[in-house]
């Protein structure tokens, strides 16, 4: 317990002498000294230089997490692209790997390409990595090992996905996470409030969400909790089409953002060009209202039931509708609801995916190589 604590401690701190482990942790001077021998010979910690000198004249010895002593990796899934990022122990990043074009059969083999491209820049085997995360548009099932949601994602659709994933990946402890709820990860973390409840939507190609509850994901009972598409405001249809794609993502995904743009005299080829000119046109700020009404309807179910301390706007549409787009939502809550939380923009702006894995899987890593 006490090497964990102080493992702990010196990923938070960067370095700590004996001195400091006796002050933050109680531990008596001679515990503290062969603590931190102990975790040298195992090759978790390394010396690190020397602090300032003190009062006796001598500057004291400093230890530093050994960064080599672990690895961490997360993985992107896109239909049309996989990216991947390695971070060693210490939560340092060492490589980052992308595909574009996917080769046939699409599916979990080619998440080891990708890891092997990484793992190559970073110089290690993929069998040395401790944990993988993989990021998927999707719903995990974990009792069913299934990906619900992912009729989008070529080659993911078979039952036992997870298994399958981990034939291919070697020793790593793997995880499969939907990629809306590893942004949310993300922005808690970035807040470092403890035991917010707070709703993320996610505006981007596709329409998603995610709940933090208590300072913990909300995954529900089949991993599906959050799927923002599948909301059913006022305005959405409920056919063969929208009951398979979500009702919520056909008033306002990426078909009817291009629909908005296109009727505007901005024909475009993606969701965040249509944002992007209906924003530069000033005679399409009506167009705007009516887009902002419609992510209002939605968040305005969300409040009903959940009740969150705040709400997040999150993905490429946010960022390019910026405090724009998220103030209209905003005065159209605060018309809808009798008391609507705080509304603001994503504070992970660069690959929140990502960031949100990397950090879930350093999590797991550590907690492997530390309680070794």
């Amino acid at each position: 317990m006490n090497n964990r604590v102080v493992l702990d401690l010196l990923i938070e701190r960067g370095t700590l002498s004996r001195g400091d482990v006796r002050d933050l942790t109680g531990l008596s001077k001679p515990t503290a000294s062969q603590l931190l021998t102990r975790l040298e010979e195992s090759g978790l910690v390394l010396p690190s230089g020397y602090g300032e000198t003190g009062p006796g004249g001598r500057a004291p010895q400093l230890y530093a997490i050994n960064p080599g002593a672990g690895h961490a990796a997360a993985v992107d899934v896109r239909p049309e692209s996989i990216s991947a990022r390695i971070a060693d122990i210490s939560g340092v990043v060492v490589a980052e790997f992308e595909i574009t074009q996917l080769p046939d059969p699409r599916g979990p083999e080619n998440v080891a390409q990708v890891l092997a491209g990484a793992c190559g820049i970073a110089g290690i085997a993929v069998d040395e990595l401790d944990a993988i995360v993989v990021a998927v548009p999707g719903s995990y099932d974990v009792a069913e090992d299934l990906l619900r949601y992912a009729e989008h994602l070529p080659g993911w659709q078979q039952p036992g996905i997870g298994e399958e994933l981990r034939r291919h990946l070697g020793k790593a402890a793997v995880s499969l996470e939907n990629d809306v709820n590893l942004v949310a990860l993300a922005e808690h973390r970035a807040s470092d409030v403890a035991g917010e409840s707070f709703f993320l939507l996610w505006l981007d190609e596709g329409i998603g969400g995610a709940l933090m509850m208590d300072g913990s994901l909300f995954r529900g009972s089949r991993g599906a909790a959050g799927e923002a598409a599948f909301l059913l405001p006022p305005g959405s249809r409920l056919d063969g089409e929208h009951r398979s794609k979500g009702a919520f993502e056909g008033l306002v995904g990426s078909d009817a953002l291009r629909e908005f743009a296109a009727d505007a005299g901005h024909p475009v080829g993606s969701t965040a060009d249509a944002i992007a000119a209906l924003l530069a046109d000033a005679g399409a700020a009506e167009t705007i209202q009516e887009i902002a009404q419609r992510y209002a309807f939605g968040l305005a179910s969300v409040i009903a039931l959940v009740d969150p301390s705040r709400l997040i706007l999150a993905g490429e549409v946010a960022r390019i509708g910026g405090s724009r787009l998220g103030d209209a939502v905003a005065a159209h809550l605060d018309r809808l609801v009798i008391s609507a939380p705080p509304l603001g923009l994503a504070a992970v702006a660069d690959a929140p995916i990502l960031e949100g894995a990397m950090l879930l899987s350093l999590d797991l890593a550590r907690e492997s190589v530390f309680t070794t």
